[in-house]
């Protein structure tokens, strides 16, 4: 009879080593389909995949055939749950007739019978993901072999691990040198990766779109240096307000700043533009005309259904506007989901 594994005492452990591998939801990678293409061939198998598996969901980062698993799955639907919780292969010569499976909400609707997977260990011993390969057919051959799994799950380990050393050598391509904040670069590459999250989880999405009130005048009424300094104080401000670990802030060009917030509705999204209006009121960086420096902000949220990214910033580039059109100093939220 089924039963749902139980949480791994080092699930916390385990979910940050995932987080720090940045690799949920990134594009499709010719690395990881030529793994799971050795995996299917060298098993004759039907379907082979990679799959990471976080606290809610498992996402298949390589998938030699979309047409009979799809790209993700809640986590409490997986079979390869079984691995986070036990961290060793999982070998099944029929998944529909093994009475560990009995009651398993997704293997009835699978045509799939014969079910092997191996778990991505990363150190100490934390289990990620899985590499898997199913077939049609039922059973289990004599002389069945899941070392060249284990050896091909090593090498997608491998691979993690570069990505994460090539990813720290790029880091600074990806800063913004003034403030510290993510540059226009990276916001581009993690805006791409939020809205592909959140249509897969079904979560709410939010941008929000900042600007400093007449930059041009405090530039020059107290020189450019003073208005360098002035865009490092509120990039301090606005570094504190990305407490998760998918939210994005970044410098976007000039005085304007941008942020994702992923799994934020429009309230969510209102209250961080509070918090960031409320530092920068505490960092009270001098202005020459208005006294104090503040920021104008444009918010557009979305359901996960409405998210379409080029039109959500140009919504949120027209809310922004019409708060500087209204005097400055305030947030305005873009209503109108048919209309720029």
């Amino acid at each position: 009879m089924w039963h749902t594994p139980p949480v791994p005492p080092n699930e916390e452990q385990r979910l940050g080593a995932l987080a720090a591998c940045q690799i949920m939801d990134t594009p499709h990678d010719a690395r990881f389909d030529r793994l799971t293409y050795l995996a299917r061939r060298f098993y004759d198998a039907d379907v082979a995949f990679i799959g990471f598996i976080d606290d809610k969901y498992q996402w298949m980062k390589s998938l030699t055939s979309g047409d009979i698993i799809p790209p993700a799955i809640e986590r409490e639907k997986s079979v390869c749950q079984v691995m986070v919780a036990s961290g060793r292969p999982l070998v099944v010569g029929d998944l529909h007739t093994d009475e560990r499976f009995t009651g398993h909400p997704t293997i009835p609707l699978l045509p799939l019978h014969f079910y092997a997977g191996v778990p991505l260990l990363v150190p100490p011993g934390l289990v990620i993901g899985s590499l898997c390969v199913l077939r049609g057919a039922p059973g289990v051959e004599e002389d069945f072999d899941v070392q060249p799994l284990v050896e091909l799950a090593a090498i997608a380990v491998d691979e993690l691990e570069l990505n994460t050393l090539n990813r720290e050598l790029t880091r600074l391509t990806r800063v913004d040198a003034l403030t510290g904040l993510a540059n226009r670069r990276c916001f581009d590459e993690e805006l791409a990766r939020a809205g592909q999250r959140c249509r897969r989880t079904g979560e709410a999405f939010s941008v929000m779109l900042i600007d400093i009130d007449r930059f041009k005048a405090l530039n020059d009424g107290f020189g450019h240096q003073a208005g360098d300094e002035a865009l490092r104080r509120v990039g301090a401000a606005l570094g504190g307000m990305a407490a998760r670990q998918d939210d994005t802030l970044a410098r976007y060009g000039g005085e304007e700043f941008a942020a994702i917030l992923c799994g934020s509705d429009e309230s969510g999204a209102l209250s961080v533009a509070g918090r960031i209006r409320s530092a920068l009121a505490q960092a009270a960086i001098v202005h020459p005309v208005t006294g104090k420096v503040t920021v104008s902000i444009g918010i557009v949220s979305r359901p996960a259904s409405e998210i379409d990214l080029d039109r959500m910033i140009a919504q949120a580039d027209a809310a922004l506007y019409e708060a500087k059109r209204r005097g400055r100093d305030l947030v305005v939220c873009h209503e109108d989901p048919d209309g720029l």
